[in-house]
């Protein structure tokens, strides 16, 4: 096929043809077979190619429905880097039963006599024995309907359905049960969660109108969300337990026009519009500031005009993946990918902060059976130093080494036989590890500090129902409660002993945190008050109704005054943008991309790289710290008077702290999102978190008593400081964890929070947010101003509607080069992120766009051969390269009609049930039955190995 010209973006498919049939040298042996895909990149090769069975095998004569392959059946997929996926055998019907990975790993699938997948083998090191085996299995009811999914460590769930072959029950192997009803259409109208004895543990209510819509969603205390709808079936009104409406207009293409929040009282209006293809190309906020995007003919945002970070520039390849990015500040970021189009380098003027990413080769630093890196990240070098990755034959990650400044840290990783994380060996040698019940929930946590005995940090860990941790022993016996209402809301956090955490808490009808109150006791200490867009506008002392703190703000959530005890602060913002101006009179400045560059003159001075990160700290025109970020956007480097190191884990928390020597300064310890312990050099100390996972408390188990407090009756944006000496032993314990994904830095007096820097004092980040308006309107606004109800890990403002949910998503956002992404993870690095980073790539810029990249490299017959657990099973490569196209359209459409209305108030248009929805229809619409591909099969079966993807967590979607 001749080559593309210029804006053209081609892929050519190669078929056997007659004469590959008369060629016996031609690996054509059938007509109309898949030879050869050959990509769009232009400036180098990625030809994907094909191979067959050329003839049946030799048993097939006398044992026709046992010999392993046919003629034409598919035997290699070789990429465009050579790297070769092989299918080694098949079952009499041409289903696979072997797949070796391109890292030489096989995994084996059987099947029930009418084609159901029954079970998934991945095999281990020994072929001899099936001990070191993740055997995932799949039981069925007669109707085909999955019954059962056992995990390999032998957890399940049971699925039972009705006479209509509606799902209405899930139960673990514990006992724990979820319960649909349905009304007559089969919408589900209640969901009733119970524990092993049968105590109602958590409960939603639904109404639908004649016409299958949701009209009223209501929560355990019966306070209802009403919806509203147009003849069209768009989404009109939202009228939440107060009285709110949120209006939704729409366009006569039915696309979302116009959202008027508050209507009658605030009346926030955020106005959009659109081009002829249906991208999105101009935001108009509250404040009636425009936000524009321009695009190229594929879809591709060439140009993002903000009145907070200006003009910013984009160029692709040719395959559409993101070759440069040019800010307001002129500055040019130019990328590079490889022929699978991953990101292998990104570029700056700056030539010290370059990035460069290399796949595939597994390092030196990696042991023996740590080698399994084709298809996978294996070494990052940045401008901070290196990281090299490691790998075993399950694709876990088992050995991190990070290099900064000429520091070594290594981390190791293992995993139960479910792939369930269970021990972490820190830098230092410490290690944690982590004992997990018959539900793959961990229930003890143990610590052994270097050249020390283990200690029992927790225990006796217990969990609600398909939900959080409901409490735990520390080590010394002191107890931690943390007691949910039926909506999973917190009711109280409370250790009963004197020093530790306890504190209850109460909600208003719209969810927002009202009252904080004794544990047990409804006497509010603290009252906390909203606007009606949920903003916090007073925090109050319960008893007399005093105002302590008070707030007020713009339509768009800036804020306009601050009165903190009994200082009133005023900001000032130009009538151009939401950037501050000045607060009480202390002027800012910014540069062209909206980051703060200095507040009073001189006095604090911040200096920025050409990444666009914080690089240094002036005060009075001196500079006091600099900080060096590696490839992942992490804070690895702070040098002040001396150089601190610092790591994370794979899930972005904060792991530790190292002197300029390397050695341990402080070691963090997690259960899931929650910090519970620290290492002080070898030293254990207890940590108890909040409701959100903020620590409040450091305790000393030998004397058992607190040395660390940060009071959550504080400034509720964290502008107090904590108690550093609460014992009063004239020790100070200094730690510096702020809200989830901060830490205190001295230097700068900014918390540091992952992709931003934030400052309490005025609620907001001192930098616009990356990810622009998808993580809010107000893009400098910490958790939509309602601190102790939302979170962001982060600092990518994350709101309802969903953001980018990990560091390697948001440098796809940065890229553009989410084809690469999502192709990594469909290809089997992770297919519950496949499917889950497809919603949220609706977050992003460029919905469709995007969609097109993701879904058709889901779709690709190579990666889908990859999972053929899921994959219809009389689809072969041409059938799938027929229906992709009907396929990839309809998910759009579905995700832009899923979306459209969404915003904070109306969370549901992403919600889970939804997702899953139109996964089926889909699929059922293009010839493939429902359960083939997505929805509840794929949950069941991917779910729980991939926890990081949790649909409770996942980066676009609320349960």
């Amino acid at each position: 096929m001749a080559s593309a010209p210029a804006g053209v973006r081609q892929v050519a498919y190669t078929y056997c043809a007659d004469g590959d049939l008369a060629d016996s040298s031609s690996n054509c042996p059938k007509l109309g077979l898949l030879k050869q895909v050959d990509g769009a990149r232009t400036d180098l090769s990625d030809i994907a190619t094909y191979t067959y069975y050329l003839t049946d095998d030799s048993t097939c004569a006398t044992s026709p429905t046992t010999c392993p392959h046919r003629k034409g059946d598919l035997w290699k997929v070789t990429n465009a880097l050579g790297q070769v996926t092989e299918y080694l055998a098949y079952d009499g019907a041409g289903r696979v039963l072997s797949v070796k990975d391109v890292n030489g790993v096989v995994t084996d699938y059987t099947y029930h006599p009418r084609g159901w997948l029954t079970a998934s083998k991945v095999r281990g090191a020994d072929d001899s024995s099936e001990s070191d085996d993740r055997i995932t299995a799949i039981d069925y009811w007669p109707t085909g309907l999955v019954k059962q999914v056992t995990q390999p460590e032998g957890a399940f769930t049971r699925f039972t359905y009705d006479a209509a072959h509606r799902l209405t029950d899930i139960a673990d192997n514990a006992g724990n049960t979820i319960h649909y009803t349905l009304d007559n259409a089969g919408n589900r109208s209640k969901e009733d969660t119970k524990d092993a004895s049968g105590a109602l543990k958590r409960t939603l209510s639904r109404i639908y109108n004649q016409l299958g819509q949701l009209a009223t969603q209501a929560t355990a205390q019966g306070d209802p969300t009403d919806f509203g709808y147009d003849g069209n079936g768009n989404t009109k009104t939202v009228t939440d337990a107060l009285g709110h409406t949120t209006q939704n207009d729409y366009d006569p293409l039915n696309r979302l026009a116009r959202t008027l929040q508050d209507v009658g009282g605030i009346a926030a209006e955020t106005k959009f519009g659109y081009d002829a293809l249906d991208n999105l190309t101009k935001v108009t906020d509250p404040k009636g500031l425009d936000t524009t995007y321009a695009y190229n003919g594929l879809g591709d945002l060439t140009k993002l005009t903000s009145p907070d970070t200006g003009s910013t520039t984009y160029t692709y390849d040719s395959a559409g993946n993101r070759a440069t990015q040019t800010d307001a500040r002129n500055i040019k970021t130019s990328y590079g990918y490889d022929a699978l189009n991953r990101l292998t380098q990104v570029t700056y003027p700056t030539a010290s902060l370059n990035v460069s990413y290399t796949y595939d080769v597994s390092q030196s630093t990696c042991a023996s059976g740590e080698t399994y890196g084709i298809g996978r990240l294996t070494r990052m070098q940045d401008g901070s130093g290196s990281t090299d990755y490691c790998y075993d034959r399950f694709g876990e990650l088992v050995r991190k080494v990070q290099t900064t400044n000429g520091k070594v840290f290594v981390v190791r990783y293992a995993y139960t036989k479910a792939g369930q994380f269970s021990r972490l060996t820190y830098p230092d040698g410490a290690v944690v590890d982590y004992v997990r019940n018959a539900q793959g929930q961990t229930t003890e946590v143990g610590v052994t500090p270097p050249g020390g005995t283990r200690q029992v940090l927790l225990n006796q860990a217990t969990y609600y129902p398909f939900g959080p941790v409901a409490g735990w022993t520390y080590g010394n016996g002191r107890p931690m409660q943390r007691v949910l209402d039926q909506d999973y809301r917190p009711l109280a956090v409370n250790d009963t002993r004197s020093d530790g955490l306890a504190v209850g808490f109460a909600f208003d009808p719209v969810g927002n945190l009202s009252a904080l109150t004794a544990p047990g006791n409804t006497a509010p200490v603290i009252k906390l008050d909203y606007d009606p867009l949920g903003r916090l506008t007073a925090f109050k002392d319960g008893p007399t109704d005093t105002v302590i703190d008070g707030y007020t703000y713009d339509a768009t959530g800036n804020r306009l005054s601050a009165k903190v005890n009994t200082a009133i602060q005023t900001y000032s913002y130009p009538t151009t943008s939401h950037r501050l101006n000045s607060v009480a009179g202390t002027a800012r400045s910014y540069d062209a991309a909206g980051n703060t560059t200095a507040i009073g003159g001189t006095a604090v001075q911040y200096v920025y790289g050409a990444h666009g990160r914080l690089t240094q700290v002036k005060r009075s025109g001196t500079s006091v710290a600099n900080y060096a970020y590696n490839g992942r956007g992490e804070q690895v480097r702070r040098v002040g008077k001396t150089n601190v190191y610092t790591l994370y884990d794979e899930s972005g928390h904060w792991m530790g702290d190292y002197d300029a020597n390397g050695a341990v300064v402080q070691q963090a310890i997690w259960l899931d999102d929650l910090p519970v312990g620290v290492l002080a050099k070898t030293t254990l100390r207890y940590v108890q978190p909040d409701h959100l996972g903020t620590p409040r408390a450091v305790i000393d188990p030998v004397r058992d008593v607190a040395i660390w407090r940060w009071d959550l009756k504080g400034e509720a944006f964290g502008a107090t400081a904590p108690d550093q000496d609460p014992d009063k032993d004239g020790t100070a314990f200094v730690f510096d964890m702020r809200y989830p994904g901060q830490r205190y830095d001295a230097l700068s007096g900014l918390n540091q929070n992952y992709f931003r820097d934030y400052e309490p004092g005025t609620g907001r980040y001192v930098q616009s947010d990356p990810i622009g308006l998808w993580g809010g309107q107000s893009t400098y606004v910490y958790s939509v101003a309602s601190p102790l109800k939302w979170t962001d890990r982060f600092g990518l403002a994350c709101d309802q509607r969903g953001c980018w949910n990990t560091p390697e998503e948001l440098n796809a956002s940065n890229s553009g080069n989410w084809s690469a992404y999502y192709a990594l993870a469909c290809a089997g690095g992770d297919p519950y992120a496949c499917r889950a980073g497809e919603v949220a790539a609706n977050a992003g810029d460029g919905i469709r766009g995007i969609l097109s990249n993701i879904t058709n490299r889901k779709l690709d017959a190579s990666i889908v051969k990859n999972q053929p657990a899921v994959c219809p099973d009389d689809w072969r490569a041409e059938d799938l390269l027929r229906k992709k196209e009907g396929i990839r359209r309809g998910l759009m459409a579905a995700r832009v009609a899923q979306l459209v209305g969404a915003d904070s108030s109306n969370p549901r248009q992403v919600s889970r049930s939804s997702i899953s929805d139109f996964h089926h229809d889909v699929f059922e619409a293009n010839g493939a039955s429902k359960e083939a591909f997505g929805g509840d099969l794929w949950d069941s079966i991917y779910g729980s190995f991939y926890t990081g993807y949790d649909w409770c967590k996942g980066p676009a979607c609320r349960p």
